[in-house]
């Protein structure tokens, strides 16, 4: 019994943990794409 105890509490877990890894891995790469784009458009401005 305790076994399984044990063993639900570890799938919590790692569910969990990789939500957080998921969420934060999205918002680096959002937070990229948007850098990009703001520094493209600072220099297209500068430009014209």
């Amino acid at each position: 019994m305790e076994n399984l105890k044990v063993s639900q509490e570890e799938k919590t877990e790692e569910k969990y943990g990789a939500s957080i890894g998921t969420w934060f891995s999205l918002g680096i790469v959002l937070a990229v794409i948007t850098a990009t784009n703001l520094l493209l458009f600072w220099l297209y401005m500068a430009r014209v």
